[in-house]
């Protein structure tokens, strides 16, 4: 057999005789395929699977006609996965907060928010539940930023990812921080990402390309804004008041 490209992008793949292929019954004769983006002009219709004689005075040459080209779908995109936050302010329920994740752009990062919604990881290396419920918010900062995360310590100084260690790589910087409901994972510099998150009140573009965003809030802006209001005190977040995430989970 013999194979060769075409200068208009088309190929031939070229038969011998005595080879063992048999087209419309003809298995003694050697014949040519021609792979074309057009197919041959004047075309009947008349072949078999996709693969038309040409009826022309080079009586051996197939064309392949492209109706019959079978298309090749990619695997179908999973949508990304959306979790929640049941919100407390000194055990009175507050709400919930749904955030949409973006796996499509940081699965890995992605992946290690949902799981420590859903807690499915279990213990963690630094022997607290790889879990995102019961922990506090231990920073707000009127209109511009709401942290979270820190479920070792509960003060900022803690957390840790379910990859085993307790930092991993900044995944790329693709999402930025277009405006109020964006979460990003907060970090201690370049590498840091663990379990501690933050989500950004304003757009909040000076923290581009340093802090990797993992997804939105799609839900439940005013439930952070009702907790703002609950806590600040003359421009400070008043600590006396305990702000928790209740409950936390993975809805799709």
């Amino acid at each position: 057999m013999e194979f060769n490209y075409l200068p208009n992008g088309d190929f031939t793949l070229t038969i011998p005789p005595g080879r063992g292929f048999t087209i419309n019954g003809a298995s003694g004769q050697g014949f040519t395929i021609t792979v074309n983006s057009a197919g041959p002009s004047g075309d009947g219709g008349a072949g078999v699977g996709g693969v038309h004689p040409h009826t022309g005075g080079d009586g051996g040459k197939l064309y392949t006609n492209p109706s019959f080209q079978k298309t090749l779908n990619p695997s179908p995109v999973m949508p990304n996965p959306k979790v929640f936050f049941d919100m407390a302010v000194d055990g009175r329920p507050f709400g919930r907060i749904v955030m949409e994740l973006f796996a499509d752009t940081t699965p890995k990062t992605a992946e290690n928010f949902r799981a420590l919604c859903t807690g499915e990881k279990g213990m963690g290396r630094l022997g607290k539940p790889l879990h995102y419920k019961g922990s506090i918010i231990h920073h707000i900062d009127l209109n511009f930023m709401f942290c979270g995360g820190d479920f070792t310590a509960g003060d900022g100084s803690g957390g840790e990812s379910i990859y085993g260690n307790r930092f991993f790589e900044d995944e790329n910087f693709i999402r930025k921080h277009t405006g109020p409901g964006i979460v990003s994972m907060a970090n201690r510099g370049p590498d840091t990402n663990e379990s501690q998150f933050m989500i950004s009140m304003i757009k909040n573009e000076y923290i581009d390309d340093i802090h990797v965003v993992v997804g939105q809030v799609i839900e439940g802006l005013d439930v952070i804004k009702s907790i703002e209001k609950e806590v600040i005190i003359a421009g400070n977040f008043n600590f006396s008041k305990l702000v928790v995430i209740a409950d936390c989970g993975q809805i799709s």
